[in-house]
């Protein structure tokens, strides 16, 4: 518990999984080409995992930014914006055509 309660700590794990999420997500995105069952089902599983964490994850992680004291609290605002602006918004359209849409791929 005292992890949660130093607002530095948690907005920078926040910050590291978020970036090390996507970059597993494009990674497991790119092996779209191969054509072999284990990764399909590979790849869906880390699609379903990683697209609400990639919605929740920033946005936990821009509240406590809030938090933070001194100089460095504005960059992290400024960092956790730009991850809930970019890599947020596009989670959330893919989650969306993913399972609410039936005409998405």
């Amino acid at each position: 518990m005292n992890f949660i309660r130093k607002p530095y700590k948690v907005a920078l794990f926040s910050l590291i999984a978020t970036v090390g999420v996507t970059v597993l997500l494009l990674f497991v995105l790119s092996l779209s080409g191969v054509d072999t069952k284990i990764i399909h089902i590979i790849g869906k599983v880390t699609i379903a995992i990683s697209l609400p964490f990639l919605i929740l994850n920033p946005l936990l992680g821009f509240i406590y930014s809030f938090f933070i004291k001194g100089k460095i609290k504005i960059l992290y605002i400024l960092l956790r914006f730009a991850c809930v602006c970019s890599i947020s918004v596009f989670a959330f359209i893919t989650f969306m055509f993913r399972y609410f849409v039936p005409f998405a791929p």
